[in-house]
C-alpha cells in the first residue's frame, strides 16, 4: 500500500497520540485527529478526502475485520474493470462469528436495502471497503450521512451516477464484545437515515441536483481565474 491514513475521531482518550507513536517513522502514515466525535461517516469522508492513491479504502479500527481484506480487495481491482471491492458477511467464503440475532437484523437490513434501492450487493455494512479514486471523487462531496448508514449512501449514490461494478469480498471477522444486546437508538437512526437516503435519491433528486450545482460552481470559478489572468496579462 503507497499510503495509510489514520482518523481519530473524537480525540477524548488520546488515540491520535498512540497512533503517532505507532507510525512514528513511517512516511507513509499520516494521523488526523479533531476533538469532537462526528460520527463513522464523518471520520471515512473525511480520510478520503486526504488520499492521494488511485485506489482508496478504509478498515474499521477496531480489527473484527481480519486487515488482510484489503489486501485481497487491491487485487481484484488487478482483474477486471469494476468501480469497489467490499466487503461481504454473506460471501460463501466468509468466515463470520457474531450472534445469530445480529445475524437475522443484518439479514433483514439488507432485504430492505434491497427493496429501496435495488443494489445488487449483499452485504453494504462491513468495515472493509476499496472504491477507484474517480467513483470517490465523485460521490464524496455529496454525502450526508455521518453514522453508519454512510456505506450504504456510498454504494447508492454511486450506483446512481453509473459506478455499479461491485464486486464482494470474503472477510474473516470475529466480533469482540460480549453479549448480544442492541443498541435500539442506533438503529432507530440508521433505519431513519437509510430511508432519509431513499428519500433524496428516489424522490428529491438530491443528489443529482447538488451535483450539477457543483459542476455550475467549478464552471464559474474558472471563468473567474480565466477573466483574473487575462486581466493580469
Amino acid at each position: 500500500l503507497d499510503e495509510g491514513i489514520v482518523v481519530c475521531d473524537g480525540d477524548n482518550d488520546h488515540a491520535s497520540h498512540e497512533a503517532r507513536s505507532w507510525a512514528a517513522g513511517d512516511e507513509r502514515i499520516r494521523v488526523f485527529h479533531y476533538p469532537q466525535n462526528q460520527g463513522k461517516g464523518f471520520a471515512v469522508s473525511f480520510g478520503v478526502a486526504q488520499a492521494t492513491g488511485q485506489l482508496i479504502g478504509w478498515l474499521d479500527a477496531d480489527l473484527d475485520i481480519d486487515p488482510s481484506a484489503i489486501l485481497h480487495q487491491v487485487a481484484r481491482f488487478d482483474e477486471g474493470e469494476i468501480d469497489a471491492a467490499i466487503g461481504s458477511k454473506r460471501h460463501k467464503g466468509s468466515s463470520v462469528d457474531y450472534p445469530a440475532t445480529r445475524r437475522i437484523y443484518s439479514f433483514g437490513y439488507q432485504l430492505l436495502v434491497r427493496a429501496l434501492f435495488g443494489l445488487s450487493v449483499r452485504d453494504t455494512q462491513v468495515g472493509a471497503k476499496v472504491f477507484s479514486r474517480e467513483m470517490l471523487s465523485t460521490v464524496n462531496p455529496l454525502l450526508l450521512c455521518k453514522q453508519h448508514a454512510f456505506d450504504l449512501e456510498v454504494l447508492a449514490v454511486g450506483a446512481e451516477f453509473g459506478f455499479d461494478r461491485v464486486v464482494e469480498v470474503p472477510v474473516q471477522l470475529a466480533y469482540r464484545f460480549s453479549g448480544t444486546s442492541i443498541n435500539w437508538r442506533a438503529v432507530f437512526n440508521i433505519l431513519l437515515d437509510t430511508l432519509a437516503i431513499g428519500y433524496r435519491l428516489h424522490f428529491r433528486h438530491w443528489y443529482a441536483k447538488r451535483f450539477a450545482d457543483q459542476l455550475r460552481s467549478e464552471r464559474t470559478a474558472k471563468a473567474r481565474r480565466r477573466g483574473m489572468r487575462r486581466v493580469a496579462a
